[in-house]
């Protein structure tokens, strides 16, 4: 390079870095074009999960034909790649695929996969898999462990956080068993070399849900349930407990309730199928909690494929599905004592009459639920749209257009301020992703440089300041783990007076402010709960 092209290189540098300090915002790394997505690679099958600090990671399968390669990526909350590079996660065959994800609590990500030996004409799979850190760090090895070390095949696998730094992973291995196994947070295999024995004969993977303790709940068999605990015991009998609806899918509450989405078949009526939709809650000793069918949500009379799926908010349910398998995209909400919101057969999402595909359906807060479907017009579009707790529309009122054309293999995640972020696959093989920010715009501006957050190793709650005070005090904590906290106020007698935070969080450090000014002097207590921590002091307050 020239001496005047390097003088004139560092200029334009400067001035785009004075403009951003001047206007304090600057441009995220996401598109803002539906059309031209952030590319995070070329590949297949992708999968997400968030980082919990707004952003994500993602998987996929680099090549489209043998050996395929798996990738892992992290995009921070502004679609930038925080690691500089992505990282391929390995195994010691000759390739790894099906990738599946789940947080690990710690702002890092574990990832289960098929290690295969394949020569086109016969093979195995072995399933393994990889802890990676914030930082993008290998954590148990640089191959991951083996989830069994029986020499059976093992696909088709799931896998969920167990609440601790590890996972559980269900699969279903050669001769069509139903096993399940948890790796501790230290890599090793806690329920035995070769994982526990659920049920024979199972074709497809059940749902599965951890309990937050390093236990788990799963359906199989179409309408039975069991409960494992922190050590692989089975806290039922051996066949678990019967679920009259079955369940598609599967939720637990801060409380250990468990919600179940299901259906019941009715008969055949009109040449096509005619069954119902049923929503189910359960206590954590398995008692059913609503009569046998639970809440009837919609009756159904279609030969058409049903899209189900539902999301737990603090003090309700969203349920969404298709009525007609094919374009009338319904929702309905369900409050934890049963009641619903809307007439039985719900409410719609949207009023555009054309085919859809509906894709998924997630909390954004505790108030907020955002849906994500596909239309079809002149030609296909990838929509998101947002409702409150009342069913209200909160974004454009037939909804944002994410993608154009759609996506195939559509995701979504919370990106954990009242937004989302998609990824699915694109044209030529390409890996895209998109985030749709809390007031429905796509792509995050920047109002100032943020560095990235330092995660708290510890869980400590720290004395008020000012203390003693007068009318108002600062509560500051750190919590180390994704964890749903509270953080309340009581009188010496051990009333509850204030609840002050009551919300599930990232890990971080974070401060609240506590105003006094309707309360008599006195000796207060804080108390600070986390899933697996509490801590309570004592504050003074003086008039």
């Amino acid at each position: 390079m020239w001496k005047g092209d390097s003088i004139k290189t560092h200029f334009k540098i400067l001035v785009l870095l004075l403009f951003s300090l001047t206007t304090g915002k600057t441009f995220s790394q996401w598109s803002t074009d539906p059309s031209n997505n952030l590319i995070v690679g070329y590949g297949l099958n992708p999968e997400i999960c968030s980082d919990s600090t707004g952003g994500c990671f993602i998987t996929y399968e680099e090549n489209t034909t043998y050996p395929r390669h798996l990738i892992l990526e992290r995009l921070n909350r502004y679609g930038y790649r925080p690691w500089g590079q992505s990282r391929q996660i390995l195994g010691i065959l000759s390739e790894q695929r099906s990738a599946k994800i789940t947080e690990d609590g710690r702002c890092g990500v574990i990832v289960s996969y098929e290690d295969v030996e394949f020569d086109g004409f016969t093979g195995f799979e072995r399933l393994r898999v990889q802890r990676i850190d914030s930082s993008g760090n290998f954590v148990w090895g640089t191959n991951g462990v083996r989830v069994s070390i029986a020499e059976t095949d093992q696909s088709n696998q799931t896998i969920i956080s167990d609440g601790d730094g590890g996972c559980i992973i269900a699969w279903i291995d050669t001769t069509n068993n139903l096993r399940i196994q948890r790796i501790g947070s230290s890599g090793g295999r806690a329920w035995g070399d070769s994982g526990l024995f659920v049920w024979n004969s199972t074709s497809t993977l059940p749902p599965i849900v951890s309990d937050g303790k390093g236990g788990c709940y799963i359906v199989f068999n179409t309408g039975r349930m069991q409960r494992f605990d922190h050590d692989g015991n089975m806290q039922w009998s051996s066949k678990g407990i019967f679920i009259p609806t079955g369940a598609s899918s599967i939720q637990l509450d801060n409380d250990g309730n468990i919600y179940l989405l299901g259906g019941k078949y009715l008969g055949f009526q009109n040449g096509a199928s005619l069954f119902t939709i049923n929503y189910q809650k359960i206590d954590s000793s398995g008692n059913i909690l609503w009569d046998s069918l639970g809440v009837t949500l919609d009756t159904l009379n279609t030969n058409n494929q049903i899209f189900l799926d539902f999301s737990l908010q603090e003090n309700y349910s969203t349920i969404a599905w298709l009525h007609d398998g094919e374009s009338d995209f319904r929702t309905q909400f369900v409050r934890h004592n049963g009641s619903t919101i809307f007439p039985l057969g719900g409410t719609k999402i949207t009023e555009n009459t054309s085919t859809k595909i509906f894709r998924g359906v997630l909390s954004s807060t505790s108030i907020l639920t955002i849906y994500l479907w596909e239309d079809y017009h002149s030609t296909s579009n990838l929509y998101v749209q947002r409702l409150d707790s009342l069913g209200n529309k909160t974004w454009d009122s037939l909804g944002i257009v994410v993608s154009y054309p759609s996506l195939s293999y559509e995701k979504i995640i919370t990106d954990g301020n009242s937004g989302c972020i998609i990824v699915g696959t694109g044209g030529s093989f390409t890996i895209r992703a998109q985030q749709v920010n809390r007031d429905g715009m796509l792509g995050q501006i920047i109002d100032a440089v943020e560095e990235e957050k330092n995660i708290p190793d510890k869980f400590v709650l720290y004395q008020n300041h000012p203390n003693p005070f007068n009318s108002e005090t600062h509560l500051k904590f750190e919590i180390r783990d994704l964890s749903h906290v509270t953080l309340e106020v009581y009188d010496v007698v051990g009333r509850e007076i204030s609840v002050l935070v009551s919300e599930r969080k990232a890990p971080g450090i974070y401060t609240v402010t506590w105003n006094a000014k309707n309360y008599s002097s006195g000796v207060y207590l804080f108390r600070l709960r986390t899933e697996k921590s509490t801590s309570v002091k004592k504050m003074l307050l003086i008039r």
